[in-house]
């Protein structure tokens, strides 16, 4: 019976543990960023775009050359990581396209 009862229990926490790869943001995180709110602004660096949304899923040259004195553009893409959901973080539920024109994002939407 005690074995069952420790079986049990290690199984229940092994589940717990299972479910703990997306995790919600913290009461600071809502507040310094709240829901349905991109935390990104035109104007920022790459460095920061990427503290504040990590790597980007996918990075497309849009042309440029510095050897003609034009500087180097960008389409960064995060997709989205769950779909039909009413509210959106950061790019939780929509995929976000970004614009760098050298080293600044000049552009982004959501889709």
């Amino acid at each position: 019976m005690r074995k069952g009862l420790q079986i049990v229990v290690l199984l229940s926490l092994v589940n717990m543990l299972g479910c703990a790869g997306i995790e919600p943001p913290t009461p600071k995180e809502i507040l310094k960023h709240p829901f349905g709110m991109v935390p990104i602004k035109v104007g920022m660096t790459k460095d920061q775009v990427r503290e504040e949304l990590g790597e980007p899923d996918a990075i497309q040259d849009e042309g440029g050359s510095q050897d003609k004195g034009l500087t180097e553009r960008q389409e960064w893409t995060y997709y989205s990581r769950v779909k039909n959901i009413p509210v959106n973080y950061g790019y939780f539920s929509k995929s976000l396209r970004l614009h760098f024109d050298g080293d600044n994002l000049t552009s982004f939407r959501e889709e």
